[in-house]
């Protein structure tokens, strides 16, 4: 029944960003064959290329913000109106508990998210703007390959390093998912105010949670790095404590996910002040 739940939310949110994503990938191949043209002409048709190349540039930028704006805006409204909003009548009473309606909540979300980060790389390198500014795939390579003999200098695996850089972006963005439902759930769990009233708690609560959570990391930071002890002189320490860091931030950062998630679970298990 998950599965059948996100099928159905990625099939109605594919409807309105899809048409978007089409958008952002025909200004990137625009924007390609602009520069192609100005590699190969001269005179008034290479001035007259650079131009609508800098243009379409500027709108695949554009293009690309909206397309995280539009996703941010959808799963919000999604969550609301579906579990927390009239339609949450109808979806409490399908033989489905509040667990799976969440969790198909927040994988629908994190798909939607990284697909967009997928189409923007993907139409990034497509448009050629790295390319126009001197990079490509020789450089990033040779960047790469740097990093990894650096990172073998200190000690350290750079490929593992790496990987935990793309584990903590996917927990970062799992955790921030999870803080938004629960500032959310707790919003609509107030037995007092309607409508939009509502809406601002739950920013509120958002905000509150986003303080308390940074605040909480910061002070971990601290202490960890006092109990570290180390001479910020050495490269070589500096280099093996960041990698342990990344890891501890990793831990927090799930762990403040599943308290988040935990929150919103036990609010939905409740008698929800559905409107």
């Amino acid at each position: 029944m998950l599965g059948k739940l996100i099928k159905y939310d990625l099939k109605s949110c594919a409807r309105i960003i899809t048409s978007v994503y089409v958008f952002i990938v025909l200004c990137a191949l625009s924007a390609r064959i602009m520069l192609i043209i100005y590699d190969v002409s001269d005179g008034t048709f290479k001035s007259i290329s650079r131009i609508l190349f800098a243009t379409l540039s500027f709108i695949l930028i554009l293009s690309i913000i909206t397309a995280c704006v539009i996703t941010l805006v959808m799963v919000v409204l999604r969550y609301r109106n579906n579990l927390l909003r009239d339609e949450g009548y109808l979806m409490h009473t399908l033989p489905v508990s509040p667990v799976k309606l969440y969790y198909s909540k927040i994988v629908t979300a994190m798909l939607l998210f990284i697909t967009d980060i997928v189409v923007i790389i993907f139409s990034i390198i497509l448009s050629g703007l790295p390319k126009s500014s001197g990079i490509g795939w020789a450089e990033v390579k040779s960047a790469m390959t740097t990093f990894n003999y650096g990172a073998l200098k200190y000690g350290l695996n750079g490929n593992f390093y790496i990987g935990c850089v793309i584990i903590l972006l996917l927990v970062a963005l799992y955790s921030s998912i999870a803080q938004l439902f629960a500032s959310l759930n707790i919003g609509y769990s107030l037995p007092f105010g309607r409508g939009a009233s509502k809406d601002l708690m739950s920013i509120i609560a958002y905000i509150a949670t986003y303080i308390i959570t940074q605040i909480i990391i910061v002070v971990l930071f601290i202490i960890t790095t006092l109990l570290a002890d180390f001479n910020f002189a050495d490269e070589a320490a500096v280099m093996r404590y960041t990698s342990v860091l990344l890891c501890f931030i990793i831990v927090i950062m799930a762990v403040f996910g599943t308290i988040y998630n935990i929150v919103s679970i036990k609010l939905m298990q409740k008698k929800l002040n559905l409107e």
